[in-house]
């Protein structure tokens, strides 16, 4: 085994057209390798948006995205991450 996955959290700003929350929505969308998963920690790359689910305490920033790198090829995950924060300025 090489390396170690990671797990890391991001907050993604409004624009004045969309909200974070909004802009939180589209990035998961425009993700291809990232499976949207609220358990974090699989060998595959998963990203969740914690406060999409009712029962999160709403000290939870709504626009906050959770994710957790799995065993993908980095390079693929870079390229994927790369067009979807791209999506966002459409």
């Amino acid at each position: 085994m090489k390396g170690f996955g990671s797990i890391l959290c991001i907050q993604l700003a409004g624009d004045g057209t969309r909200s974070g929350a909004d802009a939180a929505d589209q990035l998961v969308r425009a993700l291809q390798l990232w499976i949207p998963a609220t358990s974090l920690g699989g060998v595959e790359s998963l990203i969740e948006r914690r406060r999409r689910h009712t029962a999160e305490p709403l000290s939870v920033p709504d626009n906050l995205v959770r994710m957790s790198v799995g065993i993908e090829n980095v390079e693929d995950l870079w390229a994927d991450l790369e067009q979807a924060f791209k999506s966002l300025d459409r």
